[in-house]
């Protein structure tokens, strides 16, 4: 079994995902993350106005996050222009406009090349417009690929348990299918989500990374949406608690 994980920024993949990727490595399955939009000068505090700069900054920073691992994570950036350099938005108000349909077709593409691996994709909580693009061309590849789906963080914790649930209704009546969830706990982590996500030092406060791990502890772990028989076959190679 292979996975990737499709993470719309640099630090999505770890902030929502950091324990799932450590049970998988743990087990011996080769992970793979892509990156989208990280072509950024995007910072939660001032480092520079440099796109490049920031752009490899925050690729430094994602290296250092993967290297904890102790296991061959392959990370593949996609070069892709993010939203605060594209437009005066970041959240999706409206259909999606010509460019961001340009959008949606290279991350198709790019997601077609691997139809051998399980895709974990964002869900698209928070109405992020990049988010919501790597949404789009997972929904349009439903059925061809693989597809299991997380929940992004810290956009997760900032609704309600019965607003997430109304999103994954209206995904399944989109996709005609039934998602049910499993939630990986925190016994057979070998990893501290807190330190871990706090190598992304541009992108994090005190406030993000407490809610991250608010999540983190309600569920007691990280909880994975999908169609039954997808989530058994990706669970089955696991250490269950």
């Amino acid at each position: 079994m292979k996975i990737n994980i499709l993470s719309p920024h640099i630090d999505d993949a770890a902030y929502s995902l950091a324990l799932t990727i450590s049970r998988c490595v743990n087990n011996q399955i080769p992970v793979t993350i892509i990156n989208c939009f990280t072509v950024t000068k995007w910072a939660i505090k001032f480092v520079s106005k440099d796109v490049n700069e920031v752009s490899l900054l925050r690729k430094k920073e994602d290296s250092e996050c993967y290297k904890t691992y102790n296991a061959a994570i392959d990370i593949i950036n996609l070069e892709l222009t993010d939203a605060p350099l594209r437009n005066d938005y970041i959240f999706q108000s409206q259909p999606f406009q010509p460019d961001e349909l340009k959008l949606v077709e290279i991350v198709k593409k790019k997601l077609e090349k691997s139809s051998d691996a399980i895709l974990i994709s964002p869900l698209g909580i928070g109405n992020h417009i990049d988010h919501s693009i790597c949404k789009e061309a997972v929904m349009q590849l439903y059925g061809k690929i693989k597809v299991l789906f997380y929940e992004d963080l810290p956009y997760a914790n900032r609704i309600s348990e019965t607003e997430i649930f109304d999103q994954i209704k209206i995904l399944e009546e989109r996709l005609n299918v039934q998602l049910t969830h499993r939630t990986d706990g925190l016994k057979n982590s070998t990893i501290n989500k807190e330190q871990l996500i706090r190598l992304y030092k541009t992108q994090i406060n005190d406030e993000i990374c407490s809610e991250i791990m608010a999540h983190m502890n309600n569920l007691s772990g990280e909880r994975i949406w999908g169609e039954a028989h997808l989530l058994e076959e990706f669970s089955r190679p696991l250490i269950r608690n």
